[in-house]
C-alpha cells in the first residue's frame, strides 16, 4: 500500500512539474505575442505618422508648383514632391489594410510625383506649363490638402487613444462595421477624398492611358472561338500537338486569350492563342536542354526562320541571352532601315536540337502596326554633334523607341564605348534632345542592356 502511495505521490509530482513548465511556457509565449503585437503596433503607427507628414509636405510643394516661373525652380520642386511621394508609397504600403480599398489613394502618391516629375522635364526642355496643366496641378493640390487633413484627423486620434492599428486589425469584419471609431473605417472614409479624380494623360510610366492600354494590332480584329483557337494552337506547334487540352480562359489582361496546354513525362507545354485575331500570344515547352551544339549565329538563324514560317516577317534580331543551353532572341520589326523596339518578339532556341521551345510575342501584337513614312528632321551628323564627346562613337541609325509612357520616339541609335565599356545613345531625330543611354553588358552568355 505503501509503495502504491509512493507511485501516486510521483506521479503527481510529475504532473505537477508538467503544469508548471506548461504555464511558464504559456505566459512566456503570451508575453512574446504582446512583444510581437506591440512592435507591430508602433511599426504601423510610426508609417501611418510618417505617411501623414509626407502627404503634407506635398501639398506645400504642389502650391509651390504652380508658383514655379523658372525651369530650374520647377526641378528643384518637382524632385522633391518625387522623393516625398516615393517615401509615402512606401510608408503606405507598410500598413495592415486587410479588406479596405485603398486603390485611390495609392494612385495618386503613384501619379503626383511621376506628373510634376513631367512638366520639370518639359520645361527644361522649352516647353511652357500649359494653362491645362496648372489647372491640373490645381486640382491636385486640393486633393493633397483634403488627403493631408483625413490623414491628420486619423493621426489626431490615435494619440488620443480613441483607436488602434492593433484592435482595429483584431476586429472582424462585422464587428468594424459597427464600430463607431475604427481606423480601417476611417481609411475608407479617406478614399471618398478622391471622388471626381481626374485621370491624368501625360508622358509618364503611370499615366492613365497606359494602365488602359489595348492592343493596336487586335483592337478591331474579329473575335475566335476556343475551338477555332484549340486548332490555331495544334497547327502551331505541330507534331507536339498530341495531347494539347484546353485550360483556361485569360481575362482582364490587355490581351484575353485561350491557354492550351499538355504534360507529358519529358516536357510541359502551354500555347496561349489570342481571343482577337487568333494569334499566337505565348508558346512555352518547359523541356529539360541538357546540352550545347548550337552557337549564338546559328541559333538567331533558326529563330528568323521560324518566326518567317509562322508570318511574322521584317523581324531583327538584337539582344540575347543564354541560360540552361537555352538561347532566348530578342527580334524587333524593321521598315525602311527603321528598327520598332517596341515590336517585341522573344524566341527560345534549345541548344542541343534547335528546336525552338519558346515565342513571346505580346509586345508585338501590343503595338504592332501602320506608322507611315517616318522621317528625320536632323541629319545624322547634326544628331551626331549631339552625343557627350567623351563618348566614341561609330555610325548611325534611325530607331523608334518607346519611352516610359509607351509614347514611341524616332531617333538616331548611336553605338560607342567609354572606358573599355560600350553604350547605346538615342538622340530624338527631330529636336536633337538626348533620350536615353544604355549600358551594353556584354558576356559568353549573352548581350543586355541597362
Amino acid at each position: 500500500m505503501k509503495k502504491e502511495n509512493k507511485i501516486h505521490i510521483a506521479a503527481y509530482s510529475v504532473l505537477g512539474i508538467i503544469i508548471v513548465v506548461l504555464t511558464i511556457m504559456w505566459c512566456r509565449c503570451a508575453m512574446s505575442k504582446n512583444k510581437l503585437n506591440t512592435s507591430l503596433t508602433n511599426s504601423y503607427d510610426r508609417a501611418f505618422f510618417e505617411l501623414a507628414d509626407y502627404v503634407g509636405e506635398i501639398d506645400v510643394l504642389l502650391t509651390k508648383a504652380q508658383l514655379a516661373s523658372t525651369p530650374a525652380q520647377m526641378a528643384s520642386i518637382s524632385n522633391e514632391i518625387f522623393m516625398q511621394s516615393a517615401e509615402a508609397k512606401s510608408c503606405f504600403g507598410e500598413l495592415p489594410q486587410q479588406d479596405v480599398n485603398l486603390e485611390k489613394t495609392a494612385k495618386f502618391l503613384a501619379q503626383v510625383g511621376d506628373y510634376t516629375y513631367v512638366l520639370s522635364q518639359n520645361m527644361i526642355n522649352g516647353q511652357n506649363i500649359s494653362e491645362e496643366e496648372y489647372t491640373t496641378l490645381g486640382k491636385l493640390n486640393d486633393y493633397a490638402s483634403e488627403l493631408s487633413k483625413r490623414l491628420n484627423d486619423i493621426e489626431t486620434k490615435i494619440y488620443r487613444g480613441e483607436m488602434s492599428f492593433s484592435t482595429a486589425e483584431a476586429t472582424s469584419v462585422i464587428t468594424r462595421a459597427l464600430a463607431a471609431d475604427d481606423i480601417f473605417g476611417d481609411l475608407e472614409n479617406v478614399e471618398k477624398a478622391f471622388e471626381g479624380y481626374p485621370s491624368l494623360i501625360y508622358d509618364g510610366p503611370f499615366s492613365e492611358h497606359i494602365e488602359n492600354a489595348e492592343s493596336e494590332m487586335l483592337k478591331s480584329a474579329p473575335e475566335v472561338s476556343a475551338e477555332e483557337a484549340y486548332k490555331k494552337a495544334r497547327e502551331f506547334i505541330g507534331d507536339k500537338a498530341e495531347g494539347l487540352e484546353y485550360e483556361a480562359d485569360m481575362t482582364n489582361t490587355a490581351i484575353e486569350s485561350y491557354v492550351f496546354s499538355k504534360n507529358a513525362d519529358n516536357e510541359q507545354i502551354a500555347v496561349s492563342v489570342t481571343k482577337k485575331g487568333g494569334y499566337i500570344l505565348y508558346f512555352i515547352n518547359s523541356r529539360v536542354v541538357r546540352e550545347s551544339n548550337y552557337d549564338k549565329d546559328s541559333a538567331t538563324a533558326v529563330a528568323h526562320k521560324y518566326l518567317t514560317e509562322h508570318g511574322f516577317t521584317d523581324m531583327s534580331s538584337s539582344y540575347y541571352e543564354i541560360t540552361d543551353n537555352i538561347a532566348t532572341i530578342n527580334f524587333a520589326y524593321e521598315k525602311d532601315g527603321i528598327k520598332m523596339y517596341s515590336d517585341l518578339i522573344k524566341v527560345r532556341v534549345a541548344l542541343d536540337t534547335g528546336e525552338i521551345v519558346g515565342v513571346e510575342c505580346k509586345g508585338y501584337l501590343m503595338n504592332h502596326k501602320d506608322r507611315g513614312n517616318m522621317h528625320a528632321v536632323m541629319s545624322e551628323e547634326e544628331a551626331r554633334t549631339k552625343v557627350s564627346s567623351h563618348l566614341s562613337v561609330g555610325t548611325g541609325k534611325l530607331a523608334l523607341i518607346p519611352k516610359d509612357s509607351l509614347r514611341e520616339v524616332l531617333c538616331y541609335e548611336f553605338h560607342g564605348t567609354h572606358k573599355d565599356k560600350n553604350f547605346i545613345v538615342y538622340i530624338n531625330a527631330e529636336n536633337g534632345r538626348e533620350e536615353k543611354i544604355l549600358l551594353l553588358l556584354e558576356s559568353e552568355t549573352g548581350i543586355l542592356t541597362v
